[in-house]
C-alpha cells in the first residue's frame, strides 16, 4: 500500500495536469490509444530487452514491500527487543522460540530463529550482515530498473512525434489524416514526458529513501539480536540500538525511560500486548504501558 505523501504527491500531480487541461479545452482531446500505446508499449519492451523478467517482477515487489517502511516506529521496535532481552536474561533464548513466530519482520524473526537454534555469534553476524548486503542489492536493480524505466519514457515520446509527424506529412493534403498525425506527434512526447516525470521517476527516488530506512532498521534489528545472543545488559542494548533512532526521538524515548521504573507488571502487560502493538507508533505505546 502506498504510503500518505505518496498518494497525495500523485493526486496533487496529475490534478494540477487535468486542471489545467480542463480550464482551457476539452480532456478528451488528450486521449490518444495509439500515443499510448507506443509509449508504454516502448517501455516495457524496452526494459525487458535491458533486464531479465525476474529483475522486473522482483521491482514493483520490492517496492510494494517498503512502502510500509515509512511508519515503522523504531522506539516501538526497540520496547519489543528491550522485553525479548530481559526475558532471555532470566529465561535463556528458547523462551523466545515461541514468541517468535509472532514477529512480523522477517529479518528480525529470521535473525532470532538463528539465534534460538544455537547458531555461534560470529556465524550469526555474518549471516545477518549477507541478508543486509542482500537487500541493498535487491534495491540497487530495482532502482536502477525504474530509473531506465523513466529514462525510455521521454525516448518513446520522440520516437511516437516522429511517427506522428511521418504519417502527417505523408497526408498532408488529407486535412482529417493531419489532424490524426499531428495528435500522434504532440501526445506521444506527453504521455512519455509525464509518465517518466510523475511516476517512475519519483517511484525510483522513493523506493531508495525507504531502502535507507529498511536497511537502517535492519541494522538495528542485527545489533538487538547479536546483544541478546551475548547475553548483554538490555539498558546497554537499547543504548547501542538508540544510535539508529532519529536525534528528536532519540531524546523522547531517553527522556521517557529515565523517568520510567520499569516493572514487572509493566513488562507482563506489554508482554500481552506486543503482537498487536508491534507495528504501531511507541506514543501509542507508551499511552497503553502508562501506569495505573
Amino acid at each position: 500500500m502506498l504510503d500518505r505523501s505518496t498518494v497525495i504527491g500523485f493526486i496533487l500531480g496529475f490534478a494540477l495536469i487535468i486542471g489545467a487541461i480542463v480550464t482551457q479545452g476539452n480532456l478528451l482531446v488528450f486521449a490518444s490509444f495509439s500515443s499510448i500505446l507506443i509509449v508504454v508499449g516502448g517501455i516495457i519492451a524496452a526494459t525487458m530487452i535491458n533486464y531479465s523478467f525476474d529483475n522486473i517482477k522482483d521491482s514493483f515487489s520490492t517496492i510494494a514491500s517498503l512502502m510500509s517502511v515509512k511508519s515503522i516506529d523504531l522506539r516501538t521496535d526497540m520496547e519489543v527487543m528491550s522485553m525479548f532481552a530481559r526475558r532471555v536474561r532470566v529465561d535463556g533464548l528458547l523462551v523466545l522460540d515461541e514468541d517468535i513466530r509472532h514477529l512480523r519482520d522477517e529479518y528480525l524473526k529470521n535473525g532470532l530463529q538463528l539465534a534460538v537454534d544455537g547458531f555461534k555469534r560470529e556465524s550469526l553476524e555474518s549471516i545477518l550482515n549477507d541478508e543486509i548486503k542482500s537487500r541493498e542489492r535487491q534495491v540497487d536493480i530495482s532502482i536502477q530498473v525504474l530509473n531506465s524505466m523513466a529514462a525510455y519514457g521521454p525516448a518513446f515520446g520522440m520516437i511516437g512525434t516522429v511517427i506522428g509527424m511521418v504519417l502527417m506529412l505523408q497526408n498532408i493534403s488529407d486535412p482529417e489524416s493531419l489532424g490524426a498525425g499531428l495528435s500522434v506527434a504532440l501526445l506521444t512526447t506527453l504521455y512519455g514526458t509525464v509518465i517518466s516525470n510523475m511516476i517512475l521517476g519519483p517511484l525510483a527516488g522513493k523506493l531508495e529513501f525507504l531502502s535507507e530506512i529498511d536497511i537502517n532498521r535492519k541494522e538495528m534489528f542485527r545489533v538487538g539480536i547479536l546483544s541478546i545472543v551475548e547475553g548483554e545488559n538490555p539498558r546497554i542494548m537499547s543504548k547501542k540500538m538508540l544510535i539508529y533512532v532519529d536525534p528528536h526521538s532519540r531524546s523522547e524515548y531517553i527522556k521517557h525511560h529515565e523517568e520510567l521504573s520499569l516493572s514487572k507488571e509493566r513488562d507482563e502487560k506489554f508482554y500481552q500486548l506486543w503482537i498487536e502493538q508491534q507495528d504501531k507508533e511507541w506514543e501509542n505505546l507508551k499511552e497503553i504501558l502508562k501506569p495505573g
